[in-house]
């Protein structure tokens, strides 16, 4: 695709001359700084859908316009000081906060500068109207650099300064700063790409060990691009070890991202003013997030409307973010993505191994820059970027026949040929490209089998100023093919079409050499991503392809660096306690041993250990092996064995008894529910509160604490003891657990009473609850226990009737005879008594019941007749007559040895004799008839 260059005029003020711009696939306008001149600019938007604001011209200031329509105050992010700080913004009565409808905030590091620097756009939402007060997070600054704010405000497109401010940053509390590794989950257990970084992790803490480092992994899913999101946002804010650095590793990081233009008046998105294109830098956008996570179309969104039509009708509802669209970045990043997904992890191993022979001095590169501008070819450049650092001499530059211009698209043998000799041939540390682009086609014809078919490639990085070559989405996309030829270890990259500023119709090549600029930084020991950051050309669409953590001039790798162990505290140890041994980072392949056998596992800097013993440590350092200097030798003494804490029970109190007794040294530390509460020299000690109590135990000044004894009274439970149901006239028993001093009995509506005793007995209904004490130790209280006393029925009275009594009770009865029940005698009336004492007992449907007085019957009883049995001897069938004077009775048989085989009662005497049938052995058995202690014997006998 053949991208165009667009050719705009710069309007002038009185303090510099004409500035002519051009554009890469776009327009960007650059600023001049004025408070006493009334300063107007415009927004227009690029390739993109974003917008770019140009300074349209200064005019002197009306009598009535202050200089400033607002003030600025400024004060550090409590979470990030120095670098983030909140923007509070006081407007004054006499602007008409009504008819604004958005800002945009310009941060400068230089108020000399030119360019915009970096930029935030606002909506109007932003305003706290009751207070005329607005507030503006602005991160991603440097500590002790001077920050100029300039705000300014748009109806429309059109834009006027309100306010201007100047800031600078302290200095940055000393804390370790978190990289996060974020790789596709692929090469989470692969021991290659682990082994790759561990020496990448050594190479970085050797040059900066404040740095930690974390890894994550992703999946192939577009949901969790947004949970990737979230989690670089928790790790930002943490407290104690804030995150810095993101460095992506593999195919699955990229982020979908698209930018939607908005119909002001139905919020959808304007036909063909959407923009798809791949980013990373949105994960680096953390104050400022103007791309949120949409979680229905699983893709960063960034929404924002036409400034044409805005201001011209009120918006029904503005679903556009408060802030929607900035420059300005948090997080450094660098990333590292394979062109082809069939050769990812080959792609990665290969960076990392020249990544580190760079580190470790092996890889060199000359300190040379090679300048290519297919547009201006400014041969002066070379001279003036020595002036500039100090550092790059013999600057090269590409021949070129002429200055084409922006709009020349064709091809150019002999820039061709000149460019891929200069880059086979020699050693540069920077190639810096400004030109036209597209994923897989650069300069006059340049595609990647050019690059790839080159013999040598020794180039540390490549800028490249161009459209769409950073493009991620596309195999072998060209900025990847770079990084993966030779020794590159950079690539600056753009993944869409971008814009480009030119300055006194000069080739932009120079402004990244200036100060304060990218390879000014980076020459004077910046990281490449921190460079980048903050040398104004931050952009949602930029690739930094590379290790963010490169440095131009890296601390060599110093074989003789000792491997020295150092100890967290003592080496003589008392059983159970831990002493951590401690390795210098910068080395790989850590490996502990003990007593000169290897420690399984042990392949970190630092390893607890509990075992005597004498530690020695290897490790790799420049690819050689390295043994610690000398070991550490640890011990441990012999301490005392771990006490067993009893709970000695009494009535009045509870002692705690160390044991064994006299093991240990006469000194005893207590604990009362985990804090330290005294010393005693004896080995027992009165609990004088319910808690949990532990006791720490010396010997050889070593000591071991006891496992912690509660000393509790368990909730009491009541023991109730007395006749179901409890009935008028009856007492019950109620029973707490013994072995306590005292006990206080409480009822409900009633006075309380303490006793000594765990018994009382109750006569009366009542609720009763019982709290124990021991000592001056109080128990909880019990469950009340409630007792029901229920009436008796009256008391019965029995009538002499002539042929029976009659109970004075109509139901209930039950009789009995010489105290014991009389069976089937409930009725009212009991009939044909004999001599014998009679009562009547008669229980209600409480279950309560009442005794009448006895009455005694002294009647002759009838003279008993004679029991006759026949046919006795007989075949098993006997006939009995029953004897007269039996009114009832029970006819048993009993064998020889007494036991019944036959049995049968009778209430009355039958009129006639009654058949016995007995089914048993032949022999002699014994009939007996029998009723109230009176019986009737006769022998029967069964013949065969």
């Amino acid at each position: 695709m053949a991208l165009r260059l667009l050719l705009t005029q710069r309007i002038s003020d009185a303090r510099s001359s004409v500035l002519n711009r051009f554009l890469v696939c776009g327009f960007m306008l650059l600023s001049g700084t004025s408070l006493v001149r009334g300063q107007s600019y415009s927004v227009q938007q690029d390739p993109n859908g974003f917008y770019q604001i140009r300074k349209t011209g200064n005019a002197m200031a009306s009598t009535a316009r202050k200089a400033q329509q607002a003030t600025i105050s400024i004060t550090d992010d409590s979470k990030r000081p120095t670098n983030a700080a909140l923007l509070t913004v006081s407007f004054n009565a006499e602007l008409n906060l009504n008819a604004i409808t958005s800002f945009v905030l310009i941060v400068k590091t230089s108020p000399e500068f030119l360019d915009f620097g970096e930029t935030a756009f606002i909506s109007s939402k932003a305003i706290d109207k009751a207070s005329r007060t607005m507030q503006i997070p602005v991160g991603g600054m440097k500590e002790n650099t001077d920050y100029y704010f300039t705000l300014i405000h748009f109806n429309g497109c059109d834009g006027e300064e309100v306010a201007q401010a100047h800031y600078r940053t302290g200095t940055a509390p000393k804390k370790n700063k978190k990289v996060l590794l974020v790789l596709d989950n692929q090469y989470e257990n692969d021991s290659e790409i682990q082994r790759a970084l561990s020496i990448y992790k050594a190479d970085a803490t050797r040059s900066d060990p404040t740095l930690v480092f974390e890894q994550t992994y992703l999946a192939d899913n577009p949901a969790e691009k947004g949970q990737l999101y979230e989690k670089i946002k928790t790790r930002f804010y943490d407290v104690e070890v804030p995150l810095h650095y993101l460095f992506f590793i593999g195919r699955n990081p990229p982020a979908s991202v698209r930018s939607d233009m908005l119909d002001h008046k139905t919020n959808q998105p304007i036909p063909g003013r959407q923009n798809w294109f791949s980013s990373l830098g949105v994960y680096a956008k953390i104050l400022i997030q103007d791309f949120p996570f949409d979680r229905q179309e699983n893709r960063f969104i960034n929404k924002r409307y036409d400034c044409q039509l805005a201001g011209k009708e009120a918006l029904p509802n503005d679903i556009a973010p408060i802030f929607f669209q900035s420059s300005i970045t948090d997080i450094s990043y660098g990333a590292v993505v394979p062109t082809r997904p069939e050769e990812g992890k080959a792609y990665i191993l290969r960076y990392f191994e020249k990544l580190h022979q760079f580190k470790t001095g092996k890889l060199k590169f000359d300190k040379k820059v090679l300048l290519a501008d297919t547009f201006y070819n400014d041969g002066s450049y070379p001279k003036k970027i020595e002036e500039l650092t100090g550092r790059w001499t013999h600057t090269d530059t590409i021949n070129v026949p002429q200055k084409y211009g922006p709009n020349f698209h064709g091809f150019d043998p002999v820039w061709k040929t000149d460019y891929l000799k200069k880059l086979g041939s020699n050693s540069y540390e920077i190639a810096y490209y400004s030109g036209h682009g597209e994923p897989t086609m650069h300069y006059y014809g340049i595609n990647p089998n050019e690059i790839n078919n080159l013999e040598k490639l020794n180039t540390l990085l490549f800028d490249f100023t161009s459209c769409s070559v950073g493009n991620v989405d596309f195999q072998d996309y060209l900025a990847g093919t770079y990084l993966n030829k030779g020794n590159t270890l950079f690539v600056n990259s753009y993944s869409t079409p971008i814009s480009v500023a030119v300055i006194e119709n000069q080739s932009p090549l120079l402004y990244k050499f200036k100060q304060k600029e990218t390879f000014h930084a980076f020459a004077n020991g910046s990281y490449i991503s921190d460079a980048y950051r903050h040398g104004h050309t931050a952009d949602i669409v930029q690739y930094l392809l590379g290790d963010p953590l490169l440095l131009l001039d890296p601390p060599l790798c110093n074989n003789d660096q000792p491997l020295t162990i150092s100890a967290s505290g003592p080496t003589e140890l008392c059983p159970g306690d831990t002493v951590t041994l401690k390795l210098p980072p910068g080395f790989t392949d850590y490996r502990w041993f003990r007593n000169e056998q290897a420690v399984s596992g042990a392949t970190g800097t630092t390893l607890a250990i509990m075992q005597g013993g004498l530690y020695t440590a290897k490790a790799k350092l420049c690819g050689q092996d390295v043994s610690s200097e000398q070991g550490v030798t640890v011990t441990v003494k012999p301490g005392p064995e771990t006490p067993v804490l009893t709970v000695e029970t009494f009535p009045d109190r509870y002692r705690l008894r160390v044991t064994p007794a006299g093991a240990f040294d006469p000194t005893f530390s207590w604990y009362l529910n985990g804090e330290r509460w005294q010393e005693t020299t004896q080995d027992t000690i009165r609990a004088f509160s319910l808690a949990d109590y532990s006791v720490k135990v010396f010997r050889n000044g070593c000591s071991m604490l006891s496992k912690p004894v509660s000393v509790r009274i368990e909730r009491p439970v009541l023991a109730l003891t007395g006749p179901v149901p409890l009935c008028a006239g009856d007492s019950v028993t109620l029973k707490a657990p013994d072995n306590f001093s005292s006990y206080t009995w409480l009822t409900k509506d009633g006075p309380s009473v303490t006793t000594t005793s765990n018994i009382r007995v109750y006569k009366q209904s009542a609720s009763v609850a019982v709290i124990p004490k021991r000592g001056n130790l109080e128990g909880p209280t019990s469950d009340y226990v409630t007792m029901t006393f229920t009436p008796k029925p009256p008391k019965p009275t029995i009538t002499l009737e002539s042929n029976g009594f009659r109970s004075s009770s109509l139901t209930g009865n039950q009789w009995y005879r010489n105290g014991q029940p009389l069976p089937d005698s409930t009725r009212q009336v009991l009939r044909n008594p004999g001599a014998g004492t009679y009562s009547v007992r008669v229980t209600a449907q409480s279950g309560c019941y009442n005794d009448s007085d006895p009455m005694i019957l002294t009647a002759n009883e009838p003279v008993l007749g004679s029991l006759n049995v026949y046919p006795n001897p007989g075949k098993g069938t006997f006939w009995v007559e029953w004897p007269a004077g039996f009114r009832s009775g029970t006819l048993d048989v009993l064998d020889n040895l007494g036991r019944k085989v036959y049995s049968q009662f009778y209430g009355s005497p039958p009129p006639e004799p009654v058949p016995v049938s007995l089914k048993t052995a032949p022999g002699l058995y014994l009939l007996r008839l029998s009723n109230n202690g009176q019986s009737q014997t006769l022998k029967v006998l069964i013949e065969y």
